[in-house]
C-alpha cells in the first residue's frame, strides 16, 4: 500500500506539524489584531531572516541585479525584505478585515488602464511585491470575474487553508498552475474574465529572456494568450506605504511591434513584462521577494 511507505509516512508527520504551526499563528494573530501582529511579526522575520541559510540566496541575487552595490546596501535591502515579509505573513491571516477596510486602505492609481477593458477578457501581470495578495481583492472592485494563478503547496493540509481564505476574501476564482490551468484561464478570458498572473519567479518551461542583464527562465504565458488570441495586458505594481496601507497602481498595456514570427514575438513580449518589473524593484528593491531562486546559474556563467 502506497500509505505503507515510510517517507510518506514521515512528509505526512511533517506536514501536520507545519499545519498545527499555522493555526496557532493563525490563533496568535487573532489575539494580537492586525496592527500588533504585522509590527510583532516584522520584528521576528527581520530579526531571524537575515541570519538564515536562505538569505545567502538573496545576497547571490542581489549581486546579479546590481553589479558594485555595497555590502551594507545588501544587508539594508535584506533586512527591509524580511520585515516586509514578517507584515504579508501576519496580514494573510487578517485578509477578511483588509478586504472589508480595502477602500480605506488601498489607493488605486491608473484607474483609467483598467477601466478602458471593462468589458473584455484582461490579463494583469505583477511580482511578488510588498502584499500581491492585495491584487485580486483590488481587482474585484473593477470585474465580476477575476481568476488567480497559484502553485499547489504540497502540504495538503495547509494548501486546502490557504485556498480557502483566498475563495472568501480576495480570489474566488482560483486556477492551478499546469495544463488544466491554462485551458481554465483561457475559458475565463473568453467569457470577458479577469486573470491575475505573477510573473516574476523562474519558471522551468518558459523562456529564456533578459531579466537585468542577465538571463533568466520567464514564464510566457502572458505573452502567449496575448500574442494568439489578443487579450491585453495591463502590468500592476503594489507598494506599501504606511502599516497595512497600499497604492496599487495600473499601468498602459504592453504592446510590441508583431512579426511573422511567433515565438520571437512571444520572447519580445516577455521581455517587455520584464523591463516593467525591472522598474518597479529597482524604485523600491526591499518590497521584492529576493530570496527566490531567480536567475539559472548554468545561463550566467562567465
Amino acid at each position: 500500500m502506497l500509505y505503507n511507505n515510510p517517507m510518506i509516512k514521515i512528509k505526512t508527520i511533517r506536514y501536520l506539524f507545519e499545519a498545527i504551526l499555522g493555526l496557532k499563528l493563525l490563533i496568535l494573530t487573532k489575539i494580537l489584531g492586525l496592527k500588533l501582529s504585522t509590527k510583532t511579526f516584522s520584528w521576528f522575520f527581520s530579526n531571524i531572516g537575515p541570519k538564515l541559510k536562505i538569505s545567502n540566496q538573496a545576497k547571490e541575487n542581489l549581486h546579479i541585479a546590481f553589479p558594485g552595490i555595497r555590502e551594507y546596501e545588501i544587508e539594508s535591502i535584506i533586512f527591509k525584505m524580511w520585515k516586509n515579509l514578517g507584515m504579508v505573513a501576519a496580514e494573510f491571516f487578517h485578509l477578511k478585515k483588509i478586504s472589508e477596510e480595502k477602500n480605506n486602505r488601498i489607493k488605486v492609481l491608473g484607474e483609467e488602464y483598467i477601466k478602458k477593458y471593462e468589458n473584455k477578457g484582461v490579463i494583469f501581470v505583477s511580482g511578488h511585491f510588498a502584499n500581491w495578495e492585495i491584487i485580486p481583492l483590488i481587482l474585484r472592485n473593477y470585474r465580476d470575474r477575476v481568476g488567480g494563478i497559484y502553485r499547489h503547496s504540497n502540504n495538503f493540509f495547509v494548501n486546502r487553508w490557504v485556498v480557502k481564505q483566498r475563495y472568501k476574501n480576495t480570489t474566488p476564482i482560483q486556477i492551478r498552475k499546469g495544463s488544466s490551468g491554462a485551458r481554465e484561464m483561457l475559458s475565463l478570458l473568453k467569457e470577458n474574465g479577469a486573470i491575475a498572473m505573477l510573473v516574476d519567479q523562474k519558471l522551468s518551461s518558459g523562456v529564456k529572456v533578459n531579466f537585468f542583464g542577465s538571463d533568466a527562465m520567464t514564464s510566457d504565458g502572458a505573452a502567449s494568450l496575448a500574442i494568439k488570441y489578443n487579450y491585453p495586458v495591463i502590468p500592476i505594481n503594489v507598494e506599501r506605504t504606511k502599516g497595512s496601507n497600499f497604492n496599487v497602481s495600473f499601468h498602459p498595456e504592453i504592446k510590441i511591434n508583431r512579426t511573422s514570427n511567433k515565438q520571437n514575438d512571444i520572447k519580445m513580449f516577455t521581455s517587455e513584462i520584464n523591463k516593467f518589473l525591472e522598474e518597479c524593484i529597482t524604485s523600491k528593491p526591499e518590497s521584492w521577494f529576493w530570496i527566490h531562486n531567480r536567475w539559472d546559474k548554468k545561463f550566467n556563467l562567465n
